[in-house]
């Protein structure tokens, strides 16, 4: 074969492979989407949060590769425990955007009762101990996200004061303590986080953003949710639209409905296990 014809056969050879590349680049060159942390997080409050949880709406609008690893219940602590699970360390290497919603659990997961006797007397003491311990977790938390994946945009979100009349005036204080030291945290730390301020917008004026357990984001809770968080992507240049895609609809759920299929599940997940 002369000089030519290899020449010929090797360009016609690179252009296939060009043709093969490109697409297969293309599909893995997409913003890596994950989120972190309890059950707002997760989705709790909608029957189907896997397909219309906020983390999920931002993803479908705007074509993510997208992971969800919030856990009902989970503190900082917990949190700090998950990071250091391979599975979620890697995926937090290779994210380019992490939403973390974390802090209200620090309160809630306490002797609630002894909580309400001392705050009822005027004694915060326990509580100065919580909002101590959530501003060292919460430091080690972003410290550590950090540590794995300094260039990634991290969307820090506020707490919001859920419908919960027994626990509502208690809770505003608890609200209050983590939002001041996530706040506290940026003022101090420059640019180490954008904050997403929910709390700002789950106000008494929208009970419909909260779903009937009183606690959780409703279905349409979690769709202003993502459009905060599209709001904060657009401005930083990472999404071109404000407006949530709602490709599911969320289904709120019911409590006495979710005990009975919680129980059915329960039932037979020995047999599927």
């Amino acid at each position: 074969m002369s000089v030519k014809k290899c020449v010929s056969v090797l360009l016609s050879i690179a252009m296939l492979l060009s043709v093969t590349i490109i697409p297969s680049f293309a599909k893995d060159n997409k913003l890596n989407y994950v989120v972190l942390g309890d059950s707002i997080a997760y989705g709790a409050g909608i029957y189907n949060s896997d397909e219309a949880c906020f983390g999920k709406i931002v993803a479908n609008t705007n074509g993510y590769n997208y992971e969800n690893f919030g856990i009902n219940g989970y503190r900082t602590i917990d949190l700090i425990e998950l990071l250091s699970t391979d599975a979620v360390a890697e995926s937090v290497k290779n994210a380019d955007i992490i939403s973390l919603s974390i802090g209200g659990n620090d309160y809630l997961q306490q002797n609630l009762p002894k909580l309400f006797a001392m705050v009822a007397v005027g004694n915060y003491e326990i509580i100065d101990d919580i909002e101590e311990d959530f501003a060292e977790r919460f430091a080690t938390i972003i410290g550590t996200i950090k540590e794995y994946n300094p260039d990634a945009t991290i969307l820090v979100q506020t707490l919001y004061n859920p419908r919960i009349d027994l626990l509502r005036s208690f809770y505003e204080i608890a609200v209050e303590r983590v939002n001041r030291n996530i706040i506290g945290y940026l003022d101090e730390n420059p640019n180490a986080f954008e904050l997403i301020d929910v709390n700002s917008v789950f106000t008494a004026d929208h009970p419909e953003y909260i779903a009937i357990d009183t606690v959780h984001p409703s279905a349409v809770g979690n769709q202003e949710i993502a459009r905060l968080v599209l709001e904060k992507l657009n401005e930083l240049g990472l999404s071109d639209t404000t407006e949530p895609v709602i490709e599911a609809i969320g289904i709120d759920q019911v409590p006495f409905l979710s005990f009975v299929l919680q129980f059915i599940r329960n039932m037979f997940t020995p047999i599927f296990a």
